[in-house]
């Protein structure tokens, strides 16, 4: 059987894009994870303090999971380590026992405000020189793209 020669095959937009939102998100975690590192936080565990701190009432495990986009055992690792550093707690429904609510400690606030700041310098750092109707276009066309997933 005959190999296929080796063909370089120009970049379509529409497929090029989502390969460059991986790596744009891979290299965001990265950084993240090391500004985060000297207050004892990842990347992982900032995303759930973010929606844990950003949300009205305290979530479910389950509602925490998908709120972050990862799977149920990844979470409660996650909380384990969080509960062990004092910034997050679970607590049980008042409806239903069986239910574990989860919500930030009050330690999680000196502690979100420090890795919120990284978040924002960061950020900062990548969009300088931006303009700022680019960052509104591309921000319009992210949220499209997300409603179609």
């Amino acid at each position: 059987m005959e190999s296929s020669p080796s063909v370089a095959v120009p970049e379509q937009a529409s497929e090029s894009l989502p390969i460059a939102l991986n790596d744009v998100a891979r290299a965001w975690r990265s950084r993240l994870d090391e500004r985060l590192r000297p207050l004892g936080l990842s990347s992982a565990m900032w995303a759930v303090i973010r929606r844990l701190a950003t949300g009205q009432a305290a979530l479910t495990q389950r509602e925490l999971a998908e709120a972050v986009g990862i799977e149920g055992p990844t979470l409660v690792r996650l909380l384990d380590r969080l509960e062990q550093h004092g910034i997050a707690r679970r607590v049980s429904d008042p409806r239903d026992r069986r239910i574990k609510r989860v919500e930030l400690a009050e330690q999680a606030r000196q502690n979100w405000d420090a890795s919120l700041k990284a978040g924002l310098e960061l950020s900062s750092e990548l969009t300088r020189g931006i303009p700022p109707k680019d960052l509104e276009t591309t921000r319009t066309v992210l949220r499209t793209m997300l409603e179609r997933l």
